[in-house]
């Protein structure tokens, strides 16, 4: 029974204990996280056309491509682990481009304030490529036949 049940959810199972190795994803979280990255990004968007700031757009066009790359990695599920992979070290460079852009636009504001913000938006994008590269490795034992 529990070996049908781990073909119906199409778990890979380690070379090393035989045993399912744990889903690296959770689709209906990822989807929730998806879709309220994507509505937030909406209302930003709306927030700036009253306020007429470009680094609202810059954020909506930022939450907008997270929230469609976590809909599209909750849409994969558990499997196919090389896109899943594909998909984090294309989002970090995203997220490092974005940094850089999101800081000079701060590092351009004539106050302490703005250079302390860009600061830590620089900070933010190296943690994220530490993060990204420990995802990398950790979804590399998922790569196993069946």
């Amino acid at each position: 029974m529990e070996k049908k049940n781990n073909k119906k959810l199409e778990l890979p199972i380690s070379s090393k204990t035989g045993e399912p190795l744990k889903p690296f994803i959770k689709p209906r979280g990822t989807l929730l996280l998806g879709i309220t990255f994507i509505a937030w990004a909406f209302f930003n968007w709306w927030m700036a056309s009253y306020f007429w700031e470009s680094l609202n757009n810059f954020s909506s066009l930022f939450l907008l491509v997270e929230g469609c790359v976590l809909i599209y990695r909750a849409k994969l599920g558990n499997k196919h682990v090389l896109a899943h992979q594909i998909i984090l070290l294309i989002n970090s460079f995203f997220i490092v481009f974005m940094g850089f852009v999101f800081s000079i636009t701060f590092w351009s504001i004539p106050d302490l304030l703005g250079i302390v913000y860009g600061t830590i938006i620089i900070i933010f994008s190296l943690v994220s490529i530490i993060a990204c590269l420990y995802w990398l490795v950790k979804l590399e034992k998922y790569k196993v036949k069946n």
